[in-house]
């Protein structure tokens, strides 16, 4: 069964890409010329087989983690640095999909791991490329990102392969149902799926997942390390972005057309008689200049962050155009509002702010946290906003009332540290199964 379709994925492929040959040229072009990892997907480097840290690999032996962007690898740092930690860097390979996931995984997990390389394309020679590379006795995927040639190469090869902090949006569920004739033996190639709560449970069961291969395991995000800054920390990234003692709102993780509404909000806010400091991280730091002209061209004085030093005097919205800097702006934060939520991009992670105990603002878009936010209105630890005019009248409200600002953000810390643990039940799902199936790995290594 799952041969046949394999054959009829590949064919459509195939056919696909003959039909569309001048606009797959084109998008080839403009990738190179763009530095994207397009070729990097391809044709998988290979790394090192003799000498330093990467010559144990040379037996097949490595365990392969991988996370598709930016959300999925902080999400895995905690698992890779466990897993360094029982079973050394020197086995550890991490893959990402993205651009801006490799960044990251550059920042937060490379010293963790013997090689980072981006995830190969769903076509059997780079998947094979990649399986060649790799040799990998375990396959680890972080929350989903599941093509169907990559897995029927590990099955074949009988690579055991495992999904960790699994979940299921109500819209990828749906898409899933609609594909169950092709998504049932897909997912019966994993050992174990670790699900992050019951609905994703339930939801992988009615894909045809049974009950023998579902583990609740919780969220992985519970367990990153807390956004926090020391006293000298503080003041130099204050000095830094020149925030010159005004309370501080920090909008992360934003997307094309939310800054547009973000305008909208800070103008409401600053005709209210406040005076604050708007410091904004877009998902795509690329975009920064194109959200700063947002603000400039409705008259507010703003500037890139990279701009800051040329400026002889503070201004009042800043625009991050690099990655890694979020965490410490959200400890910096009187108040957070945690993007892609009032565009309907899904939401980010609003455990960044929450573990610095700040209080958390977000829109009505949060399907890919949908738990997490529940949880955190539920028990008064972040507020929903659904407009311009909502956010701002909740920025105003926060920002007059230092006791409801440190409420919520006690509250939401509270959350965050009371549902950590996941890693240690995947960490143990894990074992097992190396042990199980080739044998316990520390006798091997």
């Amino acid at each position: 069964m799952m041969a046949k379709l394999l054959f009829a994925y590949n064919f459509l492929m195939i056919a696909t890409l003959c039909l569309l040959w001048p606009v797959w040229t084109s998008f080839l072009v403009r990738r190179k010329r763009q530095g994207r990892p397009f070729f990097q997907r391809l044709f998988m480097e290979s790394v090192a087989r003799s000498g330093g840290r990467d010559s144990e690999m040379a037996d097949g032996r490595a365990i392969w983690v991988h996370a598709l962007s930016v959300g999925e690898v902080l999400s895995a740092e905690p698992l890779v640095k466990a897993l360094a930690q029982r079973y050394s860097a020197d086995k550890l390979v991490f893959t990402t999909s993205t651009r801006t996931g490799f960044q990251t995984a550059e920042r937060v997990i490379s010293a963790h791991v013997s090689a980072l390389r981006y995830f190969p394309y769903d076509i059997l020679f780079s998947v094979k490329r990649a399986m060649a590379v790799i040799q990998p006795r375990l396959v680890v995927i972080v929350e989903t990102d599941i093509w169907p040639n990559f897995l029927y190469e590990l099955k074949k090869r009988r690579i055991p392969v495992q999904l960790v902090n699994a979940r299921l949006s109500a819209r990828s569920f749906n898409g899933y149902r609609r594909l169950g004739f092709m998504m049932k033996p897909l997912l019966s190639v994993f050992g174990t799926i670790g699900v992050q709560s019951d609905v994703d449970r339930q939801r992988f069961r009615q894909l045809g997942v049974p009950d023998s291969k579902l583990a609740m395991v919780g969220n992985m995000k519970f367990d990153q390390a807390e956004s926090a800054l020391s006293d000298e920390e503080r003041q130099q990234l204050s000095d830094s972005l020149k925030t010159t003692g005004r309370h501080i709102l920090v909008a992360g993780s934003t997307h094309e057309g939310e800054e547009a509404l973000l305008c909208q909000a800070y103008r409401k806010v600053c005709a209210s008689g406040m005076n604050i400091f708007l410091v904004i991280a877009p998902r795509d730091p690329q975009r920064a200049a194109q959200a700063c002209g947002i603000f400039q061209r409705d008259g507010i004085d703003a500037a890139v962050y990279g701009e800051i030093e040329q400026r002889s005097t503070s201004i009042s919205v800043v625009v991050i155009d690099r990655i890694g800097m979020l965490r410490k702006l959200y400890a910096l934060a009187d108040v957070a509002f945690v993007g892609g939520s009032l565009v309907k991009a899904g939401g980010h992670n609003p455990l960044e702010p929450a573990s610095a105990a700040k209080a958390i603002l977000y829109g009505p878009h949060t399907e890919d946290f949908s738990w997490i936010c529940r949880t955190l209105e539920k028990e008064g630890g972040a507020i929903r906003v659904f407009n311009s005019e909502q956010l701002a009248e909740e920025v105003c409200r926060l920002i007059d009332n230092e006791e409801l600002r440190t409420k919520l953000g006690q509250r939401a810390y509270g959350i965050f540290s009371n549902h950590r643990g996941a890693v240690d039940r995947i960490m143990t799902i894990l074992a097992n199964k190396m042990e199980n199936d080739h044998g316990r790995i520390e006798n091997h290594i």
